[in-house]
């Protein structure tokens, strides 16, 4: 892409593109005047006609009129073309209710940060949550109702991790997280701020305020363990398992089996 070659490789953001329009469009002119200006005294000096004036600044008034708007419109066709793309790229890696991350993306990053904690000695805490009796939200409120309610514990999840850390959408009301470089203890602590804070949130829908609590499993690997996300998977499941069968609106947490090599 162009914009980029022009950022030295670095995609431009949206708010580049907007910022660094009219420098573009400035530099593009200042370059087609001088080239123009350079093009006119060559062709003089070869063939030997006169240097009037008039013809030089015939050669800078032609670029400054022209470039400008032809520059604009390219500029702005290839804006919208890598906004487009910006925007089927997140299609394909977000969920387009929450703006987590899909199942796909999210298991795929996963295993990636995993292959980096497992360089650099680190532990991953992995955890997978469930929002308690979202089928009775849905079933009260229809789903416009329930889709706030995801919106919201989206929000909470964000809201909750660090920038290193990743959090998706699996499918329904059924989120998981990776949290690296994190212990068990340090986990639990994340999840019980997340659990607390989505007990207390009111969830505005129409004329209604909907409350929710979230279940979760968590787990912790580490060295060859980090190899295998889908153990990390059943053993976050089986957890998660155990805290709706002991009363939901909880964290059940424990170690993930060990892994012979």
């Amino acid at each position: 892409m162009v914009l980029e070659f022009l950022n030295n490789g670095v995609p431009w953001t949206a708010e580049d593109r907007i910022q660094k329009r009219g420098l573009i469009i400035a530099t593009i002119t200042l370059i087609s005047i001088v080239a123009s200006l350079t093009i006119t005294y060559l062709v003089l000096l070869f063939t030997g006609y006169e240097k009037q004036p008039i013809i030089f600044i015939i050669a800078v008034l032609a670029p400054l009129l022209i470039a400008p708007a032809t520059t604009w419109s390219i500029i702005s066709l290839m804006v919208e073309i890598q906004n487009l793309e910006e925007a089927y790229r997140l299609l394909a890696t977000n969920d387009d209710l929450t703006g987590l991350l899909r199942r796909g993306t999210f298991l795929t990053q996963c295993q990636w940060v995993a292959n980096l904690c497992d360089r650099n000695k680190q532990t991953l805490a992995f955890a997978i949550l469930d929002l308690d009796r979202f089928k009775t939200v849905n079933d009260r409120y229809g789903h416009g109702g329930g889709d706030e309610v995801l919106k919201a514990f989206a929000d909470i999840l964000r809201r909750s991790i660090r920038a290193g850390d990743l959090a998706g959408r699996l499918g329904g009301e059924e989120f998981a997280l990776a949290l690296p470089g994190s212990s068990l203890d340090d986990a639990c602590q994340v999840l019980e701020r997340i659990r607390a804070e989505t007990a207390k949130c009111n969830i505005r829908y129409l004329h209604h305020i909907i409350h929710i609590n979230v279940s979760a499993g968590l787990t912790c690997a580490s060295g060859n363990q980090l190899h295998d996300i889908d153990a990390m998977i059943r053993r976050a499941d089986d957890l998660l398992y155990h805290a709706k069968n002991r009363g939901r609106n909880r964290i059940e947490s424990g170690p993930l089996a060990a892994i012979q090599p």
